[in-house]
């Protein structure tokens, strides 16, 4: 009897699963799709390049989007259950609540081992494969990265500044040229793009503008201009280059652990050259050395500020690991809050699967802004990472009790 009602649930529970897991990850990929688009119709990018970009995006995706399929599945399926009476048949012939769930919760604990390995080996390689593919994107086609209202470096020997751009007509505005090799200053409020391939020329046409020169070191000369002609080369072949370096969403497991290590001996390190210092300056003043005072103090002050910034990498470093597992161990919380929610709210069908949005982005808000806390505020990491766990765990409980003994949510 035990195994025709655990088979039944693992039916039931696993189709919903699949179901989620590609849908979701699919809305999530719409904003990226949209961008791979543009970047294959108006900028010419070859296609088995978008793809490879398309492909190295989806583990960040499915990183999160696993454990909300978990949680959509398990709200649809109990409240399926509910909503037809199967569970309190069940209950009424002796079988508890755990007993329904433990076959979803054992899958899902299957499944939290290859997320925790999935999250600490693969994502961080596809990571860092795709940042690698979109800086050889954006040295291929550098006019495609001319960023609005900064101060870009992507042409050799040029430093460009536009306010503004309209892709649409291969318009910009409010536009600042500086050349390097012969010192000229260029400004317009106005001007055009024109992109010649086959010559790699990026052509900027300028309109009403200034130029303005330093001749010899000494001469300053300011010449105004109806239209004004520039020509900057172009790379149009893709150079596929290693970029070694990888932050802290690149880096696998062991190699993040080793990172953090390294971190914490160099801020063992500066606090003992801060020691040092301090220890110094005392000795230095009671024995009357105060002309060293002044300069002990601003090498204290300079230490503290590096000490200041290892930390706060440090703590980045200690929220990304963190995360690793916290994401993971979320899908046991969503198990143990997604049941009896489904169960008590008796919603299978659109209403679970809004119940499970709805929940997932309370536990994604509160990430996020654990994120922020530690990031910013000096916050715990491991505190940043997992009290949206330990929060929804608690939740959980309580419903998981209330929905044993059939006991109201409030008590009135």
């Amino acid at each position: 009897m035990i195994r025709i009602i655990d088979r039944y649930f693992i039916k039931e529970f696993v189709p919903p699963f699949v179901f989620s897991l590609f849908a979701l990850t699919f809305i999530l990929l719409m904003n990226e799709l949209f961008r791979l688009i543009d970047l294959f119709v108006r900028k010419g990018l070859p296609i088995y390049i978008v793809g490879q970009i398309l492909i190295y995006s989806l583990p960040l995706v499915v990183s999160y989007t696993a454990p909300m399929a978990i949680l959509v599945a398990v709200v649809m399926s109990m409240g399926r259950f509910s909503q037809e009476n199967e569970i309190l048949a069940l209950k009424t012939s002796g079988f508890s609540f755990f007993s329904m769930v433990k076959v979803p919760l054992l899958l899902t604990s299957l499944f939290m081992v290859f997320l925790m390995l999935f999250n600490g080996f693969i994502l961080p390689e596809s990571n860092h494969r795709v940042r690698n593919l979109m800086l050889d994107v954006s040295r291929k086609r550098p006019a495609v990265r001319l960023p609005e209202g900064i101060f870009s470096n992507d042409f050799p020997g040029y430093t460009i500044y536009i306010g503004k751009k309209d892709e649409k007509h291969s318009r910009i505005y409010d536009v600042t040229i500086y050349n390097f090799s012969k010192r000229l200053l260029i400004t317009a409020p106005r001007g055009e793009l024109k992109n010649f391939e086959d010559e790699e020329i990026l052509q900027f046409i300028l309109y009403d503008g200034e130029l303005h020169q330093l001749v010899d070191n000494e001469r300053y000369q300011k010449t105004n201009f109806k239209k004004q002609l520039i020509n900057m080369p172009l790379k149009t072949e893709l150079e596929r280059k290693t970029r070694k370096y990888r932050n802290e969403d690149e880096l696998t497991l062991f190699n993040l652990l080793q990172r953090i290590e390294r971190f914490k001996n160099d801020i063992k390190k500066t606090e003992a050259k801060i020691d040092s210092l301090g220890k110094a300056g005392l000795n230095g003043y009671l024995n009357g050395d105060v002309h060293t005072l002044d300069r002990i103090a601003f090498q204290i002050k300079r230490n503290l500020t590096i000490l200041k910034g290892q930390r706060r990498k440090t703590s980045r470093y200690l929220v990304s690991l963190n995360k690793k597992f916290s994401l993971a161990f979320a899908c046991i919380v969503f198990i143990l809050i997604g049941a009896p929610a489904g169960y008590i709210f008796r919603r299978g069908g659109i209403g679970g699967i809004l119940i499970g949005v709805m929940l997932f982005s309370l536990y994604y808000i509160m990430v996020i802004g654990g994120e922020e806390f530690a990031d910013r505020k000096g916050f715990s990491p491991f505190w940043a990472t997992w009290l949206p766990n330990i929060i929804l765990l608690i939740i959980g409980v309580y419903l998981y009790w209330t929905a044993e003994y059939d006991r109201p949510i409030l008590k009135t």
